[in-house]
């Protein structure tokens, strides 16, 4: 299940995988600037961890890879399938749009 939500994540050129993902774990980013302006880049992930968290319908996690703030994804249950996925993702994307009208 993780493989798809990566397929997902891939298929959005604003997200990046930031580290490969293994098992059930993806570790991804929302990414619109350059390499160089990782305090952007961290503050919009930060907020769009906060705003999917905020729903209660999906909760992401944090941490940081290489001095660089990362979104963690991870398909635990054993009764997930893949319209949770697909669910889960559209929801971060539909948080990403929120965020970047501002």
């Amino acid at each position: 299940m993780a493989k798809i939500f990566e397929g997902l994540v891939k298929l959005d050129s604003r997200f990046e995988i930031v580290v490969p993902t293994r098992f059930s774990l993806v570790c991804f980013s929302l990414n619109l600037f350059s390499k160089a302006d990782l305090k952007q880049t961290e503050l919009l992930n930060r907020k769009l961890l906060e705003w999917v968290n905020s729903t209660g319908r999906v909760y992401i996690t944090h941490t940081i890879v290489s001095g660089i703030y990362v979104l963690r994804f991870a398909v635990g249950a054993t009764l997930t399938q893949e319209h949770h996925i697909v669910a889960a993702w559209e929801l971060i994307r539909e948080g990403a749009d929120t965020l970047l009208k501002l």
